[in-house]
């Protein structure tokens, strides 16, 4: 009796087998995708410093006070704002973070410029950085847009306050808005990645420039005060 009983639960016990088998295979499955399918948090892209600033022919970056606009300074404003072409040059120094445990590389930025809390242009940026798993890379931001537009025809006697404070970024005079494309180390995009409001100072819609100091060559948008 004892023998038939132990045969018999061997029996049970090797038909259970398969079924044991089959549903940790699909556990693990599960598993796989569910860590294959997890969203990658966005990459935290931030401003550093700001390199370089100009409003037209004048360097802008150290002017902090209206003492610092003297006549020459001041005549080189308004020279143009007459000819109506006093763009804003700047290059940003930004850092780039990946706190995913996968590389992540941005394939794009798209960016809206902003100053004052007015819209001064926007772009479109095609790059190729890559951002390795829990760390960050520098990257320099260059942009160029005409201020003619934002101080109208009766701005004379505001263009010397207007040229202060463009490279402090304590001011926040510009807000640069980003939406960025992301691929992972799979190969894979991702969605498109809203960035808030961060304070920056100042783009250049034709041709903006990206370089990095690791991998890099050559994304409507989220804003980022400084």
């Amino acid at each position: 009796m004892k023998i038939v009983t132990v045969m018999l639960s061997i029996r049970r016990f090797t038909l259970l087998l398969p079924a044991a088998a089959l549903l940790l295979a699909s556990s693990c499955t599960l598993r796989e995708t569910r860590q294959e399918g997890a969203p990658n948090v966005m990459p935290e892209v931030k401003v550093r410093a700001v390199e370089q600033a100009s409003l037209g022919t004048l360097d802008v970056l150290n002017l902090r006070t209206p003492t610092d606009v003297d006549l020459p300074r001041r005549n080189q404003l308004i020279e143009g704002y007459v000819n109506k072409n006093l763009p804003l040059k700047m290059r940003l120094q930004l850092n780039a973070y990946n706190p995913n445990l996968e590389p992540t590389a941005i394939t794009g930025l798209d960016y809206t410029v902003l100053v004052d809390g007015k819209e001064l242009g926007a772009g479109r940026m095609p790059l190729l950085l890559e951002l390795p798993a829990r760390d960050s890379v520098r990257v320099p931001f260059d942009f160029e847009m005409n201020t003619y537009k934002l101080l109208g025809n009766d701005a004379l006697p505001a263009l010397r306050n207007f040229a202060l404070g463009f490279g402090d970024l304590r001011r926040k005079r510009v807000t640069l808005n980003v939406r960025a494309i992301t691929r992972n180390g799979r190969g894979r995009l991702s969605t498109l990645i809203h960035r808030r409001a961060l304070p920056v100072a100042a783009a250049k819609p034709a041709r903006p420039t990206v370089q990095a100091d690791s991998r890099v060559k050559p994304a409507k948008p989220a804003a980022q005060k400084l």
